[in-house]
Parts: structure tokens; sequence; C-alpha cells
């Protein structure tokens, strides 16, 4: 792919001042991006994985005699062995319907498992009588056996509680963890009111998970608050972190309104700060527009002063804004974010790389004047994020191909100062097609490097509105830095 040029137009929309540091974009137009040739192999589909790069399984269309509904494609991780497993959500309906966690591998060479769960995938249940459960993270875990992350729903308060299994290398549950294999956590800290919507999960450097989102009437009145968890490697809650191991974060606005606040995204730094990524709204805003808001936390999960005077950092950007990922540059604790547009009708999708300093403000050196606009073709949307030991960042998501309702899998990379790498096929953009179906939608959900490769994976499904086929994808690309896991 070749684009010439690309800009991005958003309406302007009004902000009230808020309690906390303001970074200030007033434009952000004119990234123009370079045709070039294509010179290398890097970023280039890897031939060694399913022979193309790409590796797909359909999920059944029926289970236990019920019809599948759904099947998301959340997270992904790599083990050792170079093996890749994703997850994510498995619905059925019928009379004895059910929603599980649904877990897939593949060996390093793209190939599906067959030595894992039932013919290489596994149903991941919370409870012995599951009923409606999902799972947003899975993590390689001690001895070769992978750590589960998700939440178990219900109609009542706390509406979902977090939740976390441990499979053993072959599938099968491993009852040295929890019981039975299992943790359900039921405590919090905030009352029995409170609502806890869990979004996104990761696994801290030491081991430790958070799992992050929002809660509602959690002290901060009835809107969504930021929220997170932080639970040991064990699967028992960090006492350590917050209040019990939870935290949760509201503001109001000149008027005294608490805002809506939502966590999408997370990470950790090398000092072990946390860092909550989402966005906020206005009191009274019909029109529901969004704007890109960071916050961090000190280790033991309390605001840090030291992150734009309050612990708070808004993205002030005209229009509609989300965090829709976000990552640490080990170098220097920067922050490379991720903002896709949202709720803004006529606008070509699109989303903007950017880097705040540690500090929190906003390094202006970084790409054209702060940003990197990534807005292609009927529109793109970036889901993912990952920076290489070199610090190349590597940005992935979908793309939607002019003249074509198909959504294909998108990678971008830059170099550390946000400038796109030439090197990473040519002009630093690619796309991915997967050829499952016909005008089929491919969305990728999450990214990890395996030996500094990028490895994507989502879903991938027959024509909306009411697709009917499921399936989840995995890509994995070249890269000039293969030998890092010492696997090729």
């Amino acid at each position: 792919m070749r684009p010439v040029s690309v800009s991005l137009h958003a309406p302007a929309s009004p902000r009230r001042p808020q309690p906390s540091r303001v970074i200030r974009t007033c434009a952000i137009f004119g990234l123009v991006l370079a045709a070039g040739v294509a010179i290398a192999d890097d970023g280039d589909p890897d031939p060694t994985f399913s022979g193309d790069g790409k590796a797909w399984f359909a999920w059944p269309t029926t289970y236990e005699g019920a019809d599948v509904i759904d099947v998301t494609t959340r997270a992904v991780a790599t083990l050792s062995d170079g093996s890749i497993v994703t997850a994510g959500r498995f619905e059925t309906i019928g009379p004895d319907r059910f929603q599980a966690g649904a877990v897939l591998k593949f060996t390093s060479n793209g190939i599906v498992d067959a030595a894992f769960g039932t013919g290489g995938w596994q149903l991941v249940h919370f409870e012995p009588q599951p009923i409606k459960e999902d799972v947003i993270g899975v993590f390689p875990s001690s001895n070769n056996t992978l750590l589960v992350v998700g939440y178990v729903e219900s109609m009542s308060a706390p509406y979902e509680r977090p939740a976390l299994t441990r499979l053993l290398a072959n599938g099968a549950l491993d009852t040295t963890f929890g019981v039975g294999g299992r943790i359900v956590i039921g405590s919090q800290p905030f009352g029995g009111g409170a609502g806890m919507h869990f979004r996104t999960a990761i696994q801290a450097p030491d081991g430790k998970i958070l799992l992050a989102g929002y809660c509602t009437n959690c002290g901060h009145g009835g809107f969504e608050d930021f929220m997170a968890l932080r639970v040991n490697a064990n699967g028992i809650v960090d006492g350590s972190f917050g209040n019990a191991g939870w935290v949760s974060f509201g503001r109001t606005d000149i008027d005294d309104h608490y805002l809506p606040e939502s966590a999408t995204s997370i990470a950790v730094d090398t000092q072990g700060r946390v860092v909550l990524g989402g966005y906020a709204e206005s009191f009274d805003d019909q029109d529901h527009q969004q704007h890109p808001l960071l916050v961090r936390t000190t280790p033991n999960g309390q605001l840090d002063s030291g992150f734009g005077g309050t612990g708070y950092v808004d993205i002030n950007l005209p229009g509609s804004f989300a965090i829709a990922a976000i990552a640490i540059d080990a170098y220097n604790d920067g922050i490379i974010v991720a903002a896709s547009i949202t709720n803004t009708q006529g606008v070509t999708p699109g989303s903007l790389l950017m880097r705040t300093r540690r500090d929190g403000s906003q390094d202006t050196n970084f790409g054209s004047g702060g940003l990197v606009v990534l807005q292609l073709e009927e529109g793109v949307n970036i889901t993912a994020l990952a920076i290489r030991r070199d610090r190349r960042i590597t940005a992935a998501g979908w793309i939607d191909p002019n003249g074509s309702d198909t959504r294909d899998f998108f990678a971008a990379r830059t170099h550390f100062n946000g400038v796109l790498d030439a090197t990473f096929d040519g002009n630093g953009v690619n796309r991915y097609p997967f050829g499952f179906a016909t005008n089929a939608e491919n969305v990728p959900a999450a990214m990890v490097l395996s030996g500094e490769r990028p490895v994507i994976a989502g879903l991938l499904t027959n024509p909306a509105p009411n697709p009917s086929e499921f399936a989840s994808g995995v890509l994995r690309l070249q890269s000039d830095l293969i030998f890092e896991d010492g696997l090729d």
C-alpha cells in the first residue's frame, strides 16, 4: 500500500477547563507520507508461520446442540517455545445458552495445536456452572502454564466480578491454582452498590496482573470512573495496591458535576508506576464527545502528582477522541498513545500517535508537531501498540480499503521520534488481507512481540451486520531483530 498524503479532520468541540494539566494541540493537519519502494522483507508476513504469515481457526457454528452466535478474540500471548495463544468469548443461544471464555493455541509454525484442549481450543469456565463469563487477557505463567483473566457477569451490582483460571500446557485446568484451578474475586472496598466493568488486562514485568475499566457508585457519584485492580501471580488480590488491591479515581467539572471517565488501556513503566489510558466526557454533553485522558499512579496505587501535577493529563484535541492503546518507552518512561476518532458522524475514521514525557507534558518533537496522523483510504483504527528494544514503535489495527466493505489487518511503524520507518514495507505502513471470506471483517484486537516479531491477533467474520462465521486470526510479521529470543 502506497498512500501519498493524509489529513485528519474532526469538528471542534468546546471543553470545560478540567482540574488537571491539559496538553494543548492546536492543529493536526497536513502529515505527508512519502511514497517509497519496498526494499526489504521487514514488516512482511513471516513465511515460516503457516506458509504466508497468517493463520486462522474457524470456530464451530454449533456446540452441544446449540447455535454459536458470537465469538470474540481479545487477547494474545506467546510462549517460550514460540507457540501463540489467543483468548476471547464464546457464546451460544438456546435453552441451555451460556457465554464462556475461549482459548486457542497455535504452534510456532502456525498450525493449530491438536494437543491442546479439544483439537486446539478450550472453553474456559470461571465457575463450575457458567452462565455469562468473558475473557480479556491471557498470559504465560510458571511451568508452561497459562493464566487466563476475565470476569463473571451478573444482573446486579457488582455486575462483573474479576476471575482467573490457570491452564496446563494441554489446556486442562491446573487444579493447584485457586479452588480446582479457578479464582473468582468477590470482594471490593467500595460498598454493596458499586458496579464493576472490566475492559483490559496486562501482566506487569513482576508477573502481577492488572485489570482496568470503570466503576460506578465507587465514591465519585454514579457516573463511570477509572478503576483498576492488581492481583498477584497466584491469583490473590495484592493488598499493597491502592485500597485493598483496588483503585478508583473520579473528578468534577467547574460546576461540581462528576465526569464520566473510563479506562480502556493500561501499562506499567520501569519504575512500577501504573498508567491508565481512556477517555472523559462532559456531564451534560448529549453528543457524548470524548477526550483522551491519562492517569498515572505510584507503584502502590496512589495518584502520582509528578504526572501533570495531579496524576491526570487531559489531551485536548479538536473533536471526539479516545485512547485505544498505550505503550511505555522503556528508555525514558515516555508514554506512546494511540487515540482514535469516536462518536463523530461524517468523518473518515482515523487514529493519532503521540508521546507524553514522563512528567505528562506532550513531546512536540514527536512526529509532525507532536502527532503522527494515520487516516488512510476509507478509515483506519489503531487498537494495539508495541515498542521494540531499538525504540521503534509498531501500531496495529484495521484499515477499510477504498471501494470495499472489507476491513483488513493494518500495521504501521515509526522510529522513536515518530517519523514513519521506510524500512517497514518501504513507507512505514502495510495492509494484510486474510482471505477468510468475501468482504470479511478482519479486526485485530491485540499484539505482542515474539523475538521482536509483531504477532497480531483478532477476529475474522463474514460480512456484517449479522455475521454467522467466526474465526480467530493471527498474523506474524518478519523482523530484522528476529534473533532476540533465540528461537530462529
